[in-house]
């Protein structure tokens, strides 16, 4: 009877510590933050938790015109990296697609190492070569006669300027995903094609885009719920300035929460970004499986 039991129920004895982690690390603090996201409770004044309802999310929404500013740079940021890096990635998937041998090898590590680098590398990175006095991009326009920019340091360069390093860290996933995405394709619609005498443009147009496009559409995903967290690159380069030039969402909930200790504020703000993501997301896993049933269909 013993024995039996224990079979049965073995399974339980396997996965009850990744629950009990999964409990801890993830489940308790996003309860504990959505219950604080009700109260106002500010680590300076030592003052108890007090209940307030939903004015945290009613002052966010109708009354902080800040967070309408950081909300505006937020659109203008994801705005500005991903259709650039999704047009990138492609078009780099696209070339990588028709490199065969040993080369292809050793392109596929080289091109990811700036996506497995950390956030807070790249922005030092980016941070020396934006520097006035000895970066880089501005050696190169002294070279050719032009003046020295302040790249971070001006409110019409700085936000382009943390766009630039996101591109340039970013790129290379979307190129392998869709790269990955090309590989798996059937060959035999491009084999009909091509007895059609369709042209690469058509075949591109008529035959890789409508096959790639759950890929693609996955890949816009991943990359844009990342985008939409996006700290360590303002944290490094700008620290949200000049002003509130480049004060993101992710930045704006930091501020509150760990410069003004508004922990209450910061928590309704964390799940007002939680909301947007969880919208936009769904909208495209909506649009996933339309294409995938489109695509079985076809």
């Amino acid at each position: 009877m013993f024995y039996q039991l224990r079979r049965k129920y073995s399974w339980f004895f396997f996965l009850a510590p990744a629950v009990a982690i999964l409990l801890s690390i993830v489940i308790f603090p996003m309860l504990y933050s959505l219950s604080l996201s009700f109260h106002d409770w500010n680590i300076i004044r030592s003052q108890a938790w007090k209940w307030i309802g939903i004015d945290n999310y009613r002052t966010i929404i109708f009354e902080d015109p800040y967070f309408l500013t950081t909300f505006k740079v937020t659109v203008l940021y994801l705005a500005g990296t991903i259709p650039l890096q999704f047009i990138f990635g492609l078009i780099i998937a696209l070339i990588l697609n028709q490199i065969t041998g040993k080369i292809i090898g050793f392109l596929r590590p080289v091109l990811i190492i700036p996506t497995i680098m950390t956030p807070v590398v790249v922005g030092i990175i980016w941070r020396l070569m934006y520097n006035p006095d000895i970066g880089m991009l501005n050696y190169f326009l002294t070279l050719f006669g032009f003046s020295p920019v302040n790249w971070t340091g001006m409110p019409g360069t700085a936000l382009p300027s943390v766009m630039m390093a996101d591109i340039w860290e970013w790129t290379p996933f979307m190129a392998l995903v869709m790269l990955a995405g090309l590989k798996a394709l059937p060959q035999e619609p491009f084999e009909a094609a091509l007895v059609d005498g369709a042209s690469s443009w058509q075949t591109f147009r008529y035959v890789t885009l409508p096959l790639l496009a759950p890929t693609m559409l996955v890949a816009l995903l991943i990359r844009l719920m990342d985008a939409f967290k996006t700290f360590d690159l303002v944290f490094v380069l700008t620290q949200g300035g000049p002003g509130m030039s480049t004060e993101i969402l992710n930045y704006y909930t930091y501020r509150y929460g760990f410069k003004f200790f508004h922990l209450g504020y910061a928590s309704a703000l964390s799940w007002l970004l939680v909301v947007m993501v969880t919208i936009v997301s769904i909208i495209f896993i909506k649009i996933i499986r339309n294409r995938g049933t489109y695509a079985e269909g076809a």
